[in-house]
């Protein structure tokens, strides 16, 4: 945790003397989520979002920072406009299932984690999370099987 606070106040410190440096902001943005200090991460994330061109990374990492809070519906809607950004967000589809888990919409949950694997074939966390979705939903054999590829993608 002192490395993240160490992180966050140098960040601070160059943002302070560069305040056009936006990826410091998103940097620091990131150790806000990191250390669990969502407010502060979407606030952060929010100077980006309000940029003429915003990144799609910033939507999704202050999705994230809903999700800590608690917040589905807003962390929904980033997660969304990340995708509107980049249809090939893996990330984006990723968490947006994610939230769609946490309030029980395991289907919907289900085609984002899919469409994250059609992205990126080798992402884990996306076969992880599906398996836990399936396993909710009672296709204990599909969840198998994603947990089987989770086990040859992480070498066990």
């Amino acid at each position: 945790m002192d490395y993240v606070h160490d992180l966050i106040k140098s960040l601070t410190d160059r943002i302070y003397t560069h305040p056009d440096d936006h990826e410091a902001v998103f940097l620091r943005g990131n150790g806000y989520l990191d250390s669990g200090q969502y407010e502060l991460g979407i606030a952060d994330y929010t100077v980006l979002i309000n940029l003429p061109n915003p990144d799609e990374r910033a939507f999704n990492n202050r999705a994230l920072c809903w999700r800590g809070l608690g917040n589905v519906k807003q962390g929904l809607e980033d997660s969304t406009a990340a995708i509107d950004i980049n249809p090939n967000y893996r990330d984006a589809y990723n968490n947006r299932g994610m939230l769609l888990a946490d309030i029980g919409k395991h289907g919907q949950a289900i085609n984002d984690f899919t469409r994250a694997i059609e992205i990126d074939p080798d992402y884990w966390y996306a076969y992880n999370n599906r398996a836990q979705s399936n396993l909710i939903m009672g296709n204990k054999s599909a969840s198998f099987e994603d947990y089987e590829k989770v086990r040859t993608l992480l070498g066990h």
